[in-house]
């Protein structure tokens, strides 16, 4: 018996987990968050590292801590209610909360990288 899956080989394997929410297949190629005015925050002194403040897409600026707890508001509502509602909630065109959880993914994303990092030690440097 010939499997459709040794027929259509794929030119290469596709690893979605660690990339950033626009290079996902299947979703539109944007950022949906990007940290917010990082230096202008570093120059001014309030600059938190652990809790940044984020542009998110159509939203505004929120602090990483707010967009957490937004995210958890909005899943243990899904939860409570039936399984219509959460299809709705979860998967409609312009769905509030996948924009918030794929705005949170790009910036822990942007928090991971060497740039970020390094941006953040020579700050704490700095202000010692």
């Amino acid at each position: 018996m010939i499997k459709l899956k040794d027929i259509v080989k794929p030119k290469k394997k596709l690893d979605e987990y660690g990339l950033k929410s626009s290079e996902l297949v299947g979703t539109k190629q944007k950022t949906w968050g990007v940290i917010y005015d990082m230096k202008k925050e570093m120059a001014e002194g309030k600059f938190d590292p652990k809790n940044p403040s984020i542009h998110i897409q159509g939203f505004g600026v929120w602090s990483l801590k707010t967009l957490e707890s937004s995210i958890n508001k909005d899943l243990k509502d899904c939860i409570g209610r039936d399984a219509e509602y959460t299809a709705v909630a979860l998967y409609r065109k312009h769905s509030t909360t996948e924009a918030k959880i794929k705005a949170a993914n790009d910036v822990y994303k942007q928090m991971n990288t060497s740039q970020y990092k390094r941006a953040v030690t020579m700050y704490k440097n700095k202000r010692r």
